[in-house]
């Protein structure tokens, strides 16, 4: 929660994708030092290792919610075009990107980091996006800051 009542996260990976990420750079690492020596094997650690967790980092999608309505990484949903905001499990989350998905869906979706998310339905003729569909690790958050912001 932020101190104005709104919302924010930043969905990073899960330590399991953390860990996989990293074993590549190890990987690689291990194969420089054995061809080229021990100080080109560390370099490529150390700058391998740094390069991934900044790319990790910055690739992961930020979730808003303020007065301005719902961001979720440079896309925004003004407030009022929000119908219902719905916490949704991982079972329903499968059934919602499944082999029965509503292809227009705006989705977010980041299954290396959270497997339940959030519904919101637009009340938005205009859209071409009857809903979002996202990724969260505190989905109830997001529903009770959206539920907060609108009904001010």
């Amino acid at each position: 929660m932020t101190e104005s009542g709104g919302y924010r996260e930043r969905l990073l990976p899960s330590w399991w994708a953390w860990l996989v990420a990293l074993s590549f750079v190890a990987m690689l690492a291990i194969a420089y030092g054995a061809a080229l020596g021990t100080g080109p094997g560390v370099a490529v650690a150390v700058i391998g290792g740094a390069l991934t967790c900044w790319l990790l980092w910055l690739t992961a999608p930020v979730i808003r919610v303020s007065s301005r309505g719902l961001e979720i990484s440079g896309a925004t949903l003004p407030l009022a075009c929000v119908a219902s905001a719905e916490s949704v499990d991982a079972a329903r989350m499968r059934e919602l990107r499944g082999p029965g998905a509503d292809a227009r869906l705006f989705v977010a979706l980041r299954p290396w980091s959270a497997s339940d998310g959030v519904l919101v339905v637009l009340d938005d003729p205009e859209d071409p996006h009857p809903a979002w569909l996202f990724t969260s690790r505190h989905p109830g958050r997001i529903v009770a800051a959206l539920t907060a912001t609108m009904s001010h």
